[in-house]
């Protein structure tokens, strides 16, 4: 029993390090990939600046092979689309190119500007959670929503279990 259990030991611990460096690389990559142009667009102050980001933001998501995707495995709803949620981005792009040619002490481009950063400001959380889901989904599945609950879950369960196992046999 001794031996079980420092094999599950060691088992579960490796896996939670492949688990733990998965996840670092994955935030690295697409951080660097794709979500570092939402925050850089986030952060600039001047409307050429967030439309330039903004497009890099949309451009990576188009090259990042995830048309028709979805942050679901089994309840598809057009919110967790990913196309549908790069179309309502797309309309913030619009925006930000119609806002560029506005007189800067009109009323509609203060409106205007008050719409941009309500959505920077948190209304367009969900979407941004879409977009990061279906790349995790897709790119590392085991480190996606619910899975990666589940793979917790079973990485602890086999860690405790490894350690019972150990120290029973001491008694």
């Amino acid at each position: 029993m001794k031996t079980t259990g420092i094999i599950l030991v060691i088992v579960f611990t490796i896996l939670s390090v492949i688990d733990i460096i998965g996840g670092i690389s994955g935030t690295y990559q697409y951080e660097k990939t794709i979500q570092s142009y939402w925050s850089l667009a986030d952060k600039a102050s001047t409307i050429p600046q967030k439309e330039e980001y903004i497009s890099k933001f949309v451009v990576a998501l188009e090259e990042s092979n995830l048309r028709g995707k979805y942050n679901e495995i089994f309840l598809k709803t057009p919110d967790n689309s990913f196309d549908l949620n790069l179309d309502a981005l797309k309309t913030l792009q619009q925006r930000l190119k119609e806002i560029e040619t506005m007189d800067v002490t009109s009323f509609e481009y203060q409106t205007a500007m008050q719409q941009i950063t309500g959505q920077e400001q948190g209304e367009a959380e969900n979407m941004l959670m879409v977009f990061s889901g279906v790349w995790w989904k897709e790119n590392h599945i085991l480190l996606w929503d619910w899975i990666l609950a589940i793979n917790i879950i079973i990485v602890a369960l086999g860690l405790t279990t490894g350690i019972v196992l150990w120290a029973l046999d001491d008694f």
